[in-house]
């Protein structure tokens, strides 16, 4: 079994204001029986258990199945470890040493060998690696790393491997235009780039098939509209149009049943379902929908002939809907191994030997990788994501709602302290995009780990996912529309808020707002649109102005945001250029009651420098607190340890400092001079 998946979408590749690169349950009142107790104290952890090199992520077995590699913390950045199969992770060595770290690789389907993916220090203009290996004395060594793409300036992306023309890559590339994405074949072996498809039709999905070809794409227009369009007799003919607004995903290409699967909210429903497209006839048949109705899909897997094995939704927590009678047979004994809540994850399933490869984790577990056998249905712990953050000395994280001031009702996650439940500070963290979500589970997102870290320290978080969030259906999306900055979805926060303190949970002198992207942008706007709401605020490369963010985006982004432009605004019309303005937290920092915290990388090619400092030289002139920190070789976020570190150890000294939780006893030295490198003189950025 397979994923048939050979799928790429802009909104992975440009994410627009994501941080770094998305079921149905039981969502539940908010507890509020305080049970502190003296054995309920907590250890304080030491920042650097939440995120040390042991941590490990990504698995991919080898299409031979004898190396599994992953990507874990190697000379300060994330690189490629291997191992045998049927070894043990003591096996495990590094494979690369990049001093800026690899993003992503993939296993060669036709030969022993890998492509990876990679950018500068955070600039995402992406270059495609070969690695060249052989196995010597049942040792995998890296013979060669050769660089197939070169042309500065150019943001590759990998489509895929073709199953059916060995030594060829699908890329999409800005190569030949700087303001023009099109298709292209790489020949692996000479390293030759070559016009595939012009992408005239601006797609910002598709599918391509076993010869590399693009199969099947979708298409955004102006009014959020979308097309699905098929390759067929060389032309690329209309499948479907949507209405405005409605959702609309490619899921996979199977090339023997002539089969497109797709998920979208055509029609009546307000939630996306799994749908089949015939290429013969034009037939879309529906296949699965959220027997809840208020989830959109999250994942599906096929078999290797095309057979849907599973449909998962979500809404507070995973659900998990298997279809195919062997499957769930399976399915059923690997749940049944697990007497607590966890997520499953299907890597991928050899047909063949009949082994799964499985991710498996919690809330306060990062969980780790199993192999499953059919054969005699053993499950098999394979590698531990992390072995030296202890869950048990983690806190729940629970999925709750609470009713917006409109009636909206939002779902979120709490944290809170182990043994407290009352009068607590409180930070409350809005996820990225903000077209994303967050989830249950501790790996999801760097943030989670965060959360985890701030509950040790004393403080309960929230992570709600206001209005404009994914998942929740095309009607949630739309709810966001203009409503940034001093609409709803900063209004869906500060009712979070209240909702707390009503309920005792949180002590309503003690709040701070943090996060990341958006998430920063919402930071800014909670500083600077609800100042008596927020004791202190941390954004982390969060936009403080949407007109200066859009112009800096690159032209080519121009056709494929139509989302933002209905959301947002686009600042050549000038009334919305106007209300952006209005919207915008740089405009308003003589509103500003609170101190702030900026966190930027140098090379962040989504939100600039700019857009840190710019506030940081308004709000110093104006003589309000601010503070900031600049790595100069990260992005939009940090991928190298150390400047994690050394964030969160800042993050830690600032939520203290205005909110009185706990901080670390004993900080390393190398971290501490560390982040005094990374600590910004704003009087001397407000003389250039």
């Amino acid at each position: 079994m397979e994923f048939k998946n050979h799928r790429w979408s802009i909104r992975k590749a440009i994410c627009w204001l994501s941080f770094a690169t998305v079921f149905s349950g039981c969502s539940m009142n908010v507890v509020l029986e305080d049970s502190v107790s003296t054995e309920a104290q907590q250890e304080l952890l030491p920042i650097e258990s939440f995120f040390n090199d042991s941590e490990i992520s990504g698995v991919k077995l080898s299409s031979d199945g004898q190396w599994l590699a992953w990507l874990q913390q190697h000379n300060g950045a994330p690189n490629i470890y291997v191992m045998p199969s049927d070894g043990s992770v003591e096996d495990a060595f590094p494979l690369t040493a990049f001093a800026d770290g690899a993003d992503s690789f993939y296993w060669d389907k036709h030969q022993l060998g890998m492509f990876v993916s990679k950018d500068s220090d955070g600039n995402e203009q992406h270059q495609i690696f070969r690695l060249d290996l052989e196995v010597k004395d049942k040792t995998l060594n890296l013979l060669n790393t050769q660089n197939l793409t070169s042309k500065k300036g150019v943001n590759y992306i990998l489509l895929g491997q073709a199953s059916k023309t060995p030594n060829t890559l699908t890329l999409i590339a800005n190569h030949d235009d700087p303001m023009t994405l099109k298709f292209y074949r790489l020949d692996t072996e000479a390293g030759k780039l070559t016009s595939l498809m012009t992408n005239t039709e601006r797609f910002n999905d598709v599918l391509i098939d076993p010869k590399g070809f693009p199969i099947a794409g979708v298409r955004s227009n102006p009014d959020t509209s979308m097309q699905l369009f098929i390759y067929k007799n060389k032309s690329w003919q209309e499948a479907l149009k949507t209405e405005a607004g409605e959702i609309l995903h490619l899921s996979s290409y199977n090339a023997d049943l002539g089969r497109v699967y797709f998920e979208s909210s055509f029609g009546e429903a307000d939630t996306s379902g799994l749908k089949q497209l015939s290429l013969a006839s034009g037939v879309i048949t529906d296949v699965h929908t959220d027997p809840h109705e208020r989830s959109d899909v999250y994942k599906t897997l096929f078999s290797k002939d095309g057979e849907l094995q599973l449909v998962s939704y979500y809404y507070g927590y995973r659900e998990d809907y298997p279809i195919s009678k062997e499957f769930k047979k399976h399915w059923q004994y690997i749940t049944n191994q697990f007497s607590g809540r966890v997520e499953i994850d299907v890597i991928s399933i050899n047909e063949e030997t009949g082994i799964w490869l499985l991710d498996i984790a919690s809330d306060v577990d990062l969980g780790a990788f199993y192999t499953y056998n059919q054969a005699d249905q053993s499950l098999r712990r394979l590698i531990d994501k992390d072995t030296r953050l202890d869950s048990e000395s983690l806190a729940e994280r629970r999925s709750i709602t609470y009713k917006a001031r409109d009636g909206i009702t939002i779902q979120a996650y709490l944290t809170l302290p182990k043994g407290k439940s009352s009068q607590l500070p409180l930070v409350v963290l809005p996820h990225g995009g903000p077209w994303g979500r967050d989830h249950w589970k501790l790996s999801d997102s760097f943030f989670n780990r965060v959360s985890q870290l701030l509950s040790n320290r004393g403080y309960a978080v929230l992570q709600p996912n206001f209005r404009a969030s994914t998942g929740f259906g095309e009607t949630f999306i739309a709810l966001g529309n203009r409503q940034w900055g001093t609409g709803a979805m900063q209004h869906d926060l500060t009712d979070g808020v209240e909702f707390l303190v009503e309920q005792g949970i949180a002590d309503k002198d003690k709040v701070a707002i943090m996060g990341g992207s958006y998430g920063g942008y919402a930071a800014l706007s909670g500083l600077t649109f609800t100042p008596d709401v927020y004791a202190a605020a941390i954004s982390f490369v969060g936009p403080s102005s949407l007109v200066t963010l859009v112009e800096s985006f690159p032209e080519y982004y121009r056709p494929f945001i139509s989302n933002w432009f209905k959301a947002v605004g686009d600042p050549l019309i000038q009334a919305d250029r106007e209300d952006m303005q209005a919207r915008s937290p740089l405009n308003f920092t003589d509103q500003i009651k609170a101190p702030l915290l900026l966190v930027q990388g140098a090379n962040d090619p989504r939100v600039t420098q700019l857009e840190s400092d710019q506030i940081a030289i308004d709000m110093y002139q104006k003589d309000l607190a601010v503070e900031y920190i600049l790595a100069k070789d990260e992005g939009h976020g940090f991928t190298k340890r150390i400047n994690k570190l050394a964030y969160l150890i800042k993050m830690e000294e600032f939520l203290s400092e205005h909110l009185g939780g706990e901080v670390s006893s004993d900080i390393p030295e190398e971290l501490t001079t560390h982040l005094a490198g990374l600590e910004v003189d704003i009087s001397k950025l407000a003389e250039e």
